[in-house]
C-alpha cells in the first residue's frame, strides 16, 4: 500500500525490525526451556530451519510474483506474521522465571550492555559463532557473479548452489543435534573448526592450481556450512550461559553484532572480491580465521 519508495523502505525497516525480535528471544527461550544437552539439540533443529527458509523462501516469492504480483508477497508476509501472532499468543507460554525478570530501565540496561560489550570471553564467543558465517555468505551474496560470470551457470541452474550450502547447513545441524550430549562443546567447536579450515586451504589450493569446476567449487561452500552449522549451535549456547540471568540481552547482543558483520561484508567485501574466485577463497578463509581466533583466545576459560 506504500504510495512511494520512501514509504516501502521505511515499513521494510520496521519489518526488519520486528523480525529481528524472533531471532532474539526464541534463542532466550530455548535455553530457559532446556538443560544445555536438550538446548543443543533443540538448538540445531533451529539452525536447520535456519537453513531450509532460504531455500524455500525463493521459491515462494517466485510462485507469488509470476502468478500474482510483487504486491502478493507482502501479503502472504502479512498472512504468515498474523499466523505466527496467534500461535504465539496461544501456545507459547512465558518461559523466564519470575525470579528473574528485570524492570525496564534504560540506565540499567546500557549498563549491562556495556558490561557484556567489556567482556572479552563474551565478545570473543560472539566473534566465534558469528564471523565463520560470513565465509559461507560471501558466496551467497555474490551468487550472481559467482554463478553467473565465474561458473558459467544458467539462472535456472542456480538452484545447484543452494542445494549445496543448505543441505551442508542441514547436515551439519543434524550432527549436532546427534551429538548433544555425547561429546562435549569444547570438542564439537574444535570439530566444527577444523572441518572449516580443512575446506578453506583445500578451496585456496584449488582455486589456485586446478581449472575452476563448478564439481569442486559448489562442494567447498556445502563443506564449509556443514563445519558452520555443527559448532554454531553449542557456541550459541555458551554466550547465553555467560549471563544467564540476562539471556535475552545476550542474545539481542550477539545478533545485533552478527547483523553488523553481515551487513558490512554484504556492503564492503562482497563487491571488492565477487570478480575474483581466488579473492572470494582467501576472504572466507579469512573470516573464518577471525572466529578460530577468538575461539582459540577464550577456550581454555570454558569449563570441560
Amino acid at each position: 500500500m506504500a504510495s512511494s519508495i520512501g514509504q516501502l523502505v521505511f515499513w521494510r525497516t520496521v519489518q526488519g525490525m520486528s523480525a529481528g525480535a524472533g531471532i532474539v528471544v526464541s534463542r532466550a527461550i530455548i535455553r530457559d526451556m532446556f538443560p544445555p544437552a536438550d538446548a543443543q539439540r533443540v538448538m540445531s533443529q533451529v539452525t536447520l530451519f535456519f537453513g531450509v527458509a532460504p531455500a524455500i523462501a525463493p521459491i515462494v516469492g517466485g510462485f507469488l510474483f509470476v502468478h500474482a504480483d510483487w504486491h502478493s508477497i507482502f501479503w502472504f508476509l502479512t498472512f504468515v506474521g498474523a499466523a505466527l501472532f496467534v500461535s504465539n499468543w496461544r501456545l507459547l507460554p512465558e518461559t523466564l522465571h519470575t525470579n528473574m525478570v528485570q524492570p525496564f530501565q534504560v540506565g540499567a540496561l546500557m549498563r549491562e550492555y556495556w558490561r557484556l560489550c567489556s567482556s572479552p570471553k563474551f565478545m570473543l564467543l560472539v566473534l566465534a559463532s558469528g564471523i565463520p558465517f560470513n565465509g559461507m555468505f560471501l558466496y551467497v551474496l555474490a551468487t550472481p557473479v559467482f554463478l553467473g560470470e565465474h561458473l558459467h551457470f544458467a539462472p535456472t541452474q542456480f538452484f545447484w548452489f543452494f542445494l549445496c550450502s543448505i543441505g551442508g547447513i542441514m547436515a551439519g545441524a543434524a550432527v549436532s543435534g546427534r551429538l548433544a550430549g555425547r561429546m562435549s562443546a569444547k570438542r564439537q567447536i574444535m570439530r566444527g573448526f577444523r572441518i572449516m579450515l580443512a575446506v578453506s586451504v583445500a578451496n585456496i589450493a584449488l582455486n589456485l592450481f586446478a581449472p575452476l569446476s563448478a564439481f569442486w567449487a559448489l562442494p567447498m561452500v556445502g563443506l564449509f556450512a556443514f563445519g558452520w552449522a555443527m559448532m554454531v549451535p553449542v557456541v550459541t549456547l555458551l554466550v547465553l550461559d555467560q549471563v544467564p540471568e540476562r539471556r535475552g540481552m545476550a542474545s539481542s547482543l550477539q545478533a545485533c553484532i552478527g547483523s553488523a558483520a553481515n551487513g558490512l561484508v554484504a556492503g564492503l567485501l562482497v563487491p571488492l572480491v565477487m570478480h575474483s574466485t581466488l579473492a572470494l577463497a582467501l576472504t572466507s578463509a579469512g573470516l573464518m580465521l577471525v572466529g578460530l581466533v577468538a575461539w582459540y583466545g577464550v577456550r581454555r576459560s570454558i569449563p570441560a
